[in-house]
C-alpha cells in the first residue's frame, strides 16, 4: 500500500513514514466495471484514491437524464468534500473499468486527527489542494463557455 500511496500527486509533501502511518487507516478495495460508488444525494461517508482503473462522474439534470460530465483516473482522488461537510453527494460515481481504490472513511479521518494531529492537517492541507485544483479547473471550463 506504502508504494501506491507514494505515486498519488495528493501524497507529494508527505514523507515514507507519514504514508505509512496514514495508510493503517485505509482499506484497499477492488470495485468491477459498472459498479456504482455513490449516488447523487447519498450522504457522503468516505472519500477513495483512485489507485488502477477510471470512475466516471455523473450528473441527472431536471428532467433526470443523467450524463457523465468527468472522469478521474488512476491518481485521481474522489469524495474530498464528504470528509469536510454533511451535506449530500453532489453526484454520482461509477466504474467506467474494473478499480483498485483506498478507501477512508469519515470515521477513520476522525481517528487520524485525533490520533495525530499533525498527520491529520497534512490531509486536510491535501484535501484543500485537491479541491482547490478541482475548483481552479472547474473556471477554466466556464471560462470557455462564456
Amino acid at each position: 500500500m506504502l508504494g501506491m500511496l507514494s505515486s498519488l500527486s495528493f501524497f507529494d509533501t508527505f514523507g515514507e513514514e507519514e504514508i505509512k502511518d496514514f495508510s493503517s487507516y485505509m482499506s484497499l478495495q477492488h470495485v468491477t466495471e459498472g459498479a456504482v460508488l455513490f449516488h447523487e444525494g447519498d450522504v457522503g461517508e468516505y472519500l477513495f484514491f483512485v489507485i488502477e482503473g477510471v470512475v466516471e462522474i455523473i450528473l441527472t439534470n431536471k428532467e433526470t437524464q443523467s450524463q457523465v460530465i468527468a472522469t478521474v483516473g488512476t491518481g485521481g482522488t474522489v469524495g474530498e468534500m464528504s470528509l469536510l461537510d454533511e451535506y449530500e453527494r453532489s453526484a454520482t460515481v461509477r466504474a467506467a473499468t474494473d478499480l483498485e481504490i483506498l478507501i477512508l472513511t469519515k470515521t477513520k479521518f476522525a481517528k487520524v486527527i485525533s490520533e495525530k494531529p499533525k498527520l491529520g492537517v497534512k490531509v486536510i492541507q491535501g484535501l484543500a489542494k485537491s479541491i482547490s485544483v478541482r475548483l481552479r479547473t472547474s473556471q477554466g471550463h466556464y471560462r470557455e463557455i462564456v
